[in-house]
């Protein structure tokens, strides 16, 4: 298997893993120690620690809202250490998001996630999510 082929192997077997097994004790075995992971929001958390603290608040919220939700990814574009990855999420919105009450609406998103991989270890990552059309779909 190719260095790329590991390199995609790894964000995929982190989505597995993290996100549709609900694992986030596991980001550590994914996360280099020194990663940086450059937020939608413009706030960076750099450090692994960073990164936990940031990520246990967003599962919370995320997987109380829309606990049936499956990440399936799309495709995988990588060149060098970096990864291009669509991902598709589906679930129903169940629980309070970003204070919009359950509505029972099947929702349907997408996200690009680009990834960088030393070592066998994500050390920086982006993403672009369609969170406008997500907060459309569970609004009255």
């Amino acid at each position: 298997m190719s260095d790329i082929d590991k390199n995609k192997q790894i964000i995929q077997n982190f989505i597995q893993v993290v996100w549709n097994g609900r694992d986030l004790s596991a980001l550590k075995d994914f996360w280099a120690e020194d990663c940086v992971n450059h937020a939608m929001s413009g706030t960076d958390n750099r450090g692994l620690n960073a990164l936990l603290i940031y990520h246990d608040s967003f599962f919370d919220d995320f997987f109380s809202a829309f606990p049936d939700i499956q990440i399936e990814i799309v495709q995988q574009v990588a060149e060098g250490d970096r990864i291009a990855t669509y991902i598709t999420s589906q679930g129903t919105h169940s629980g309070v998001f970003y204070g919009i009450l359950p509505t029972g609406k099947h929702i349907s998103t997408s996200v690009i996630r680009i990834d960088r991989v030393q070592d066998g270890k994500i050390t920086e990552h982006w993403s672009v999510s369609d969170a406008a059309g997500l907060m459309q779909q569970i609004q009255y």
